[in-house]
C-alpha cells in the first residue's frame, strides 16, 4: 500500500496504524522521497510503499475446515467444522466414564459440535477390606485373613485439538482405611477365641501393613501327644515268603526283639475356644517270649535255630523239620510244631500239619497240606487239599453270608413291631419276606458248599435246621419262635465276632498248578504256572494267576477281593464259576462262555472271547 508522509517515520507510524501492528512487521520501500516545489517555497510529501511482512501475516481462514474437540484442564471442547468440513467425532470406551452430551446419556463414537453441552461422570471404585477368622482343623490356631483391594481414582486425561479424538482415563491408587487392633481382636472374640490366646503383637504388626495378610492371631495350648511303646523286631519276623534252603531263617542267640523306650502318657491342650483337646490313652507293654525264644531284660534272645514269628505280642522261635526224598506210604504221615520243608515229592493219601510254614520241593499227588502260616508247592497239586491258616480259614467266604443274616434278621424284629399303622397281615407279611431272604442265603452257601469242610457244614446246617423250625413257631405266633429267633440273633453275632478275629491274621499259597484239588487261604491264593483245572480255590484276599498266559479251566474261585487271572474258561465252555465277596473287590482276565462272572450277589456281564 501506498503512503505518502513527510517523512519516512511518519509513513510507517500512518502504516502501523492501519495494519495494526508494530513498526518492526512492516516492510518499507521508498517510492518518491519528500522534496520541494515552487522554487523552494513548497514542500511536497515523499510516497512510502509499506507492506506487512509476510511472517507477520495473520493466517488465512481455510474455506474447508474439519471440526475438532480437544480435552483441556478437564474439559472437553468441540469447534465446529467450515464449508464442507465434517463434524468432530469423540470415542470413549471405559466402564467407569459416563458421558453426558446436553444432559443425555452417550455411549460408543459421539459427533459434537461447538453448541453442544459436553460433560462426564468418572465413578471411582472405593477400596475395600474384608477380615475374616479360620480355624486350624483341631481348632489349636486362629488364623486371621485381612484381605485388602484398593480403590481407584480416575482423572481424564488432556488431549490436543484433533478431528477425531479417543479420550483417555487416568488412574489413582486409593489406599484402604486403617485397621485397628481393637477391631480384629473385636472380630477374634465374637468367633469364640478367648483373648488370653490371642497374639496381641501379631495383630499390631499385621494392623500395620498395606497389603493383604494372612496370619496366626491366636494360639491354643498344644498337646502334648502319647508315644506308644517302641519294641523293634528283628526283620525276619515280618518275612512271609517261604525260603527254597532248607537252612533255618534264624540261628540260636539272635536277638528277636528289643524295647526301646517305655509308652508315654501325652497331656490334654485346649483350643483357641478354650476346649478341651484330649490326647491317647496308652499303656505300657512288654516284651515276652515264648517258645523258641527267651528274654533277657529288654531283650528276646533265639533259644534255638528256626522262624522267629510274633503272635498275640509274644516272640517266639518255629522249629524246622526236613524230610529230604518223597513222602510216601512207606513213611508216617507228619504233625510238626514248626516249620516243615519236604525235599521231594508228596505222594498219594499223606497229611502234613504243620504250625508254621510248609514248602514242598515237588509236587504233591492226592494228599492234604494243612499248615497254620504259609504253604509254598514248588510244583503241582493233583488231587488232595491245601489249606493255609487255621482249618477256619474258609471264614472269607462265610462271614459275609453271616452278615447279611444278621441284616435279615434285624428286619424281621423291626417287622415284628405293632403299631396302629400295621395289622397282623402286615407283620405275617415281614415274616414270609424275611423267610425267604433267609432261604436265598443258605441257596448261596449250599453253591459254594465244596469249599467247607464238615466242620464249619455242621455250622451251616445247625442255622438252616434253627431257622426252619424258628419259622415254623413263628407262624403259630408261638413265643417259642420269637424266643429262638432271639437267640439265632446272638449266635450269629458270636459267629461274625470269631470269624473276624480268625480272619485277622492273613496267610499265603504258592502253586505251581492245580487240578481237581482244593485250596483255602485266609489271605492269598498264588499260581505261578500254567494254570488250574476244576479246582476249587477260596482266598480272604486275592486269588492270582502270575502269567498273562494262565488258564483257569473249570472249577469254582472265590475271593474276597480280587481275582488277577489271564484266560478264565474255554471255547468248549466248560462251566467255571468266579467270585469276589467285596462290593468294591474285581474280576480281570479275558472271558470264555459258560464263565460265571459275581461280585458279592450281582452278576457282571462281560464280553466272550469269539
Amino acid at each position: 500500500m501506498i503512503f505518502e508522509a513527510r517523512t519516512r517515520e511518519e509513513a510507517i507510524v500512518m502504516a502501523g496504524s492501519h495494519f495494526g501492528c508494530s513498526a518492526e512487521s512492516l516492510a518499507v520501500k521508498v517510492i518518491e522521497k519528500p522534496h520541494k516545489k515552487m522554487l523552494g517555497l513548497r514542500k511536497a510529501p515523499g510516497r512510502y510503499e509499506i507492506e506487512v511482512r509476510m511472517e507477520h501475516q495473520a493466517p488465512k481462514e481455510k474455506e474447508n475446515e474439519n471440526g475438532t474437540v480437544e480435552v483441556k484442564d478437564g474439559k472437553i471442547l468441540a469447534r465446529n467444522p467450515r464449508g464442507r468440513g465434517s463434524e468432530a467425532s469423540l470415542f470413549f470406551n471405559h466402564p467407569q466414564m459416563t458421558l453426558l452430551v446436553n444432559g443425555e446419556e452417550k455411549s460408543g463414537n459421539v459427533m459434537l459440535r461447538e453448541e453442544d453441552e459436553v460433560g462426564y461422570i468418572l465413578t471411582d471404585i472405593d477400596p475395600k477390606v474384608h477380615i475374616g477368622v479360620e480355624l486350624s482343623e483341631d481348632n489349636l490356631i486362629a488364623y486371621l485373613k485381612i484381605d485388602r483391594v484398593k480403590g481407584k481414582h480416575y482423572i481424564l486425561e488432556d488431549q490436543e485439538k484433533t478431528h477425531r479424538a479417543s479420550l483417555t482415563v487416568g488412574e489413582e491408587d486409593l489406599n484402604c482405611e486403617t485397621v485397628s487392633v481393637e477391631e480384629i481382636r473385636g472380630i477374634l472374640l465374637d468367633t469364640g477365641v478367648l483373648p488370653e490366646f490371642i497374639e496381641e503383637e501379631a495383630l499390631r504388626v499385621a494392623c500395620g501393613k498395606k497389603e493383604s495378610v494372612h496370619f496366626a492371631a491366636a494360639k491354643g495350648k498344644a498337646p502334648v501327644k502319647s508315644e506308644a511303646a517302641k519294641i523293634v523286631y528283628c526283620k525276619e519276623i515280618f518275612v512271609k515268603d517261604i525260603l527254597r534252603g532248607l537252612e533255618p531263617v534264624i540261628e540260636k542267640g539272635t536277638l528277636l526283639a528289643e524295647k526301646v523306650a517305655e509308652a508315654r502318657q501325652g497331656t490334654s491342650g485346649l483350643d483357641v475356644r478354650g476346649n478341651e483337646i484330649q490326647v491317647l490313652e496308652v499303656k505300657d507293654r512288654d516284651i515276652e517270649a515264648t517258645d523258641g525264644a527267651e528274654q533277657n531284660g529288654n531283650r528276646i534272645y533265639a533259644s534255638r535255630d528256626g522262624r522267629p514269628y510274633l503272635k498275640n505280642g509274644k516272640v517266639g522261635v518255629v522249629p524246622l523239620l526236613t524230610v529230604v526224598g518223597d513222602l510216601d506210604k512207606d513213611t508216617e504221615n507228619i504233625d510238626f510244631d514248626g516249620d516243615v520243608v519236604v525235599k521231594g515229592n508228596v505222594q498219594d493219601n499223606m497229611i502234613i500239619k504243620a504250625t508254621g510254614n510248609i514248602s514242598v520241593i515237588g509236587s504233591v499227588y492226592h494228599s492234604e497240606i494243612l499248615s497254620d502260616q504259609n504253604v509254598e508247592i514248588q510244583g503241582k497239586i493233583i488231587g488232595g487239599r491245601i489249606q493255609a491258616g487255621d482249618e477256619n480259614s474258609a471264614f472269607h467266604v462265610l462271614l459275609p453270608l453271616v452278615e447279611k443274616a444278621i441284616s435279615i434278621t434285624m428286619e424281621i424284629f423291626a417287622g415284628l413291631q405293632m403299631d396302629d399303622s400295621r395289622g397282623v397281615q402286615e407283620i405275617m407279611d415281614s415274616i414270609h419276606q424275611g423267610k425267604d431272604k433267609m432261604d436265598e442265603v443258605f441257596l448261596e452257601i449250599d453253591k459254594i458248599r465244596s469249599l467247607f469242610h464238615e466242620t464249619q457244614m455242621k455250622i451251616v446246617e445247625d442255622l438252616r435246621k434253627s431257622f426252619v423250625h424258628c419259622f415254623k413257631e413263628i407262624k403259630l405266633l408261638h413265643k417259642d419262635g420269637f424266643i429262638e429267633l432271639n437267640e439265632i440273633y446272638e449266635r450269629l453275632q458270636e459267629l461274625e465276632e470269631r470269624m473276624k478275629e480268625e480272619l485277622s491274621d492273613e496267610r499265603v499259597v504258592k502253586v505251581v498248578y492245580a487240578q481237581n484239588a482244593i485250596i483255602a487261604s485266609s489271605g492269598d491264593i498264588i499260581i505261578t504256572g500254567e494254570g488250574s483245572y476244576q479246582a476249587k480255590l477260596s482266598a480272604g484276599n486275592e486269588i492270582r494267576y502270575e502269567r498273562p498266559g494262565n488258564v483257569v479251566k473249570g472249577g469254582t474261585l472265590v475271593a474276597g477281593k480280587f481275582i488277577r487271572a489271564g484266560i478264565i474258561g474255554t471255547p468248549s465252555e466248560i462251566e467255571t464259576f468266579c467270585k469276589v465277596m467285596d462290593e468294591e473287590g474285581d474280576i480281570t482276565g479275558r472271558y470264555y462262555k459258560g464263565t460265571t462272572l459275581m461280585i458279592r450277589d450281582r452278576i457282571r456281564e462281560y464280553r466272550a472271547i469269539e
